[in-house]
């Protein structure tokens, strides 16, 4: 009767412990892995809505990426406009995953950025804000705006 006992509660332990892990979410992916994704030369603009031109916005952009910063280049036909360097952190954990950067001005204030992103091969979908509201969906409206980047394969890739 006894070993009948252990081997119930055995079987017990076991679909119990077989159901805990089916219900754990998976464990983000590594961020220096997904750091080293980000590496490289962006091109691309701030779209409208949500996104439905990719190929067209009212700011063209080029964002070099390292896997610790960010420097972004606003390019116009009059000459381009450099908004600097900054550094940027992951939450792989958020869903959608968080991607934030920040710089300091020349007089010393810094202005953050907080937003939310995809990455799927060789596009970025970034929808950040200046302002303290994280974004929750990916498209350009009040307050927040949606950057689609394409990355540039022939621009050569800046040192880590």
């Amino acid at each position: 009767m006894k070993k009948r006992t252990v081997s119930t509660m055995l079987a017990f332990c076991l679909i119990c412990a077989l159901a805990m892990a089916a219900t754990v979410p998976p464990k983000p992916a590594d961020e220096a892995a997904e750091r080293a994704r980000f590496v490289g030369v962006w091109k691309g603009y701030t779209v409208e809505g949500r996104g439905e031109n990719p190929d067209r916005g009212p700011v063209k952009l080029e964002i070099t990426i390292t896997d610790k910063t960010m420097h972004g280049i606003e390019v116009k036909s009059d000459g381009n406009v450099d908004h600097g360097v900054g550094e940027y952190t992951l939450d792989l954990s958020a869903d959608p995953p968080h991607l934030d950067a920040a710089k300091t001005s020349e007089r010393g204030r810094r202005q953050a950025y907080v937003g939310i992103y995809r990455l799927e091969g060789d596009t970025l979908k970034w929808c950040v804000s200046p302002q303290k509201v994280r974004p929750e969906t990916f498209e350009t409206k009040k307050g927040q705006f949606l950057l689609i980047l394409k990355r540039d394969r022939s621009a050569a890739v800046p040192n880590r």
